[in-house]
């Protein structure tokens, strides 16, 4: 049986963090990242995110049972101090209510942001897509590939970036002429950037930021994701070629200096060329010039044993809290003497007991004697 429960989420926040920990070691040192290569560093980051957007348990899951003192603390924060109308109100119950709240403001929050910065856009952008040079340049990038690109010339941009998944729209300052050169490797890496979907990407972990606000995990979890996404555009521009990589640089190195001396607002709705800090740039480089380095095998066979076993043992083994009498302590007027038993609801759930003392709401009874007197209500 599939279960979501506090212990399950409890699993999944343990295991996502000790994978994220274990990827921001592999950022911090650049010799292991180049020995490694940074796809594999994704094949983690997409072991993080699947461990985050499951936090169930699996059939064939092992239960560990905490220690007697952490048992009580789990009890005591699922226990239902208060119900109404048949449901019970836990401290657990306040948290996810909390939880769900901040999902709604973050949602409103990143909507209202978005309109904002549309009615911006609509308001002081200069469309520029039929106009010379860009047109010539965005069509040389595109090639025979599918061209609906548009391109905007908008003011108080930090970067050059792209915006819109149905309709792609690439924006560039409107303060700054870029020349023929920056131009073309603009538009080579915001095309880039749609043709390999990498906005939806963004946008579902923007979405899983949103979910789990409460986890500083996945605001390092969306930084390092972003930072792999450039890595992997840099590379797909310069193609392996010298030449090309060097432009390519020379060029982002230009537009940087230029439009970071401004320090124009940022505008964080897209994908940009350059909306990373500039150690990042420096290891985007660094990473670029040393893609041809050969994978450390026995660094990269350790490091993917370390993160599968973190990863499975995650569903194997859920630590679950001791919920036997003796260990239930939360009134000192229940009784260590009797029996758990259940009262089965029509709606599927169970109405746990200690002698007259409510224990908790459960779908399941997994977690209880086999022998659980169960009464129909």
């Amino acid at each position: 049986m599939i279960n979501y429960s506090f212990s399950t989420m409890l699993m999944t926040f343990l295991a996502s963090n000790l994978i994220i920990v274990l990827i921001t070691m592999c950022f911090h040192h650049e010799k292991i990242l180049l020995s490694i290569g940074y796809k594999v560093i994704a094949v983690f980051l997409i072991l993080t995110l699947l461990r985050i957007l499951f936090p169930f348990e699996m059939p064939f899951s092992e239960n560990i049972y905490l220690p007697k003192l952490l048992s009580l603390v789990v009890g005591i924060i699922r226990h239902p101090f208060i119900e109404l109308e048949g449901i019970g109100i836990s401290i657990w119950t306040g948290l996810e209510v909390v939880w769900g709240i901040g999902f709604l403001v973050n949602l409103y929050r990143y909507e209202k942001d978005c309109r904002i910065i549309r009615q911006f856009h609509h308001r002081y952008g200069i469309d520029v897509t039929r106009e010379e040079p860009y047109c010539s340049i965005l069509a040389e990038v595109c090639g025979e590939r599918k061209n609906d690109f548009r391109i905007m010339r908008v003011p108080a941009l930090n970067s050059p970036m792209l915006t819109g998944i149905r309709k792609p729209c690439i924006m560039i300052p409107i303060e700054e002429e870029l020349s023929r050169e920056e131009l073309y490797y603009t538009f080579r890496h915001e095309t880039f950037h749609h043709y390999h979907r990498e906005i939806l990407v963004k946008f579902g972990v923007g979405l899983l930021g949103m979910v789990y606000w409460w986890n500083p995990a996945c605001k390092k979890l969306k930084e390092q994701l972003e930072q792999i996404l450039e890595m992997r555009i840099d590379e797909n521009v310069a193609e392996h070629d010298k030449r090309r990589a060097v432009g390519y640089m020379a060029s982002m190195i230009n537009i940087m200096e230029v439009l970071w001396a401004r320090k124009q607002i940022a505008l964080d709705s897209g994908l940009s060329l350059s909306d990373e800090e500039s150690t990042k740039m420096q290891q985007r480089f660094r990473m670029l010039c040393g893609r041809r380095e050969k994978v450390h095998v026995p660094l990269f066979l350790t490091l993917l044993a370390v993160m599968v076993v973190i990863y499975l043992g995650s569903y194997m083994v859920i630590l679950e809290a001791d919920y036997e009498p003796a260990g239930v302590v939360i009134q000192n007027t229940m009784p260590t003497t009797e029996e758990f038993y259940a009262i089965s609801n029509e709606d599927g759930i169970y109405t746990i007991f200690c002698g007259d003392v409510l224990i908790e709401y459960t779908d399941t009874l997994d977690y209880y004697p086999s022998d659980i007197l169960v009464y129909n209500n």
